[in-house]
């Protein structure tokens, strides 16, 4: 009987270990498809031209860097979050868990990132204002078939 029990358990941890729900995660990619170079460039907020200019540039490009040519107010950490003042440009709710692979250790304070399905919009904050942007190029949720 003792068999059967032993084997009732490790079958109900193993089930009970599938089910959980993922979790959404964003993934910084690689340079060519970052607004930066190295941590230093992070666009710095609020935009001033040059940045803007960087950042425009960015997009034309289709988030491809290797595509380019050459080279008011803080905003909070509560517009961004709790109020969701751009809850119309960005889909879904804002998540923390950013993974980056250039950091040699997690950052000390969460990044925010949100999508806007085709970019991920990373947001660093100090003090409840939003100090830097990273932006990269979404990598799609499914596989082409």
């Amino acid at each position: 009987m003792t068999k059967y029990k032993l084997f009732i358990a490790i079958v109900v941890l193993v089930v009970s270990g599938c089910g959980g729900r993922p979790v959404t995660y964003v993934t910084v990619r690689e340079a060519k498809f970052r607004t930066e170079v190295s941590r230093t460039d992070r666009l710095k907020l609020p935009l001033n031209g040059e940045s803007r200019e960087r950042l425009l540039r960015f997009f034309k490009a289709g988030g491809d860097t290797d595509r380019i040519g050459s080279d008011p107010q803080n905003l909070s950490l509560e517009d961004l979050t709790e109020r969701q003042i751009f809850k119309s440009w960005f889909a879904g709710r804002p998540i923390r868990q950013v993974i980056d692979s250039r950091e040699e250790a997690p950052p000390a304070i969460d990044p925010i990132a949100v999508t806007d399905e085709r970019y991920w919009w990373i947001f660093y904050h100090h003090q409840k204002k939003l100090v830097e942007l990273l932006v990269v190029k979404a990598i799609p949720m499914r596989m082409k078939r």
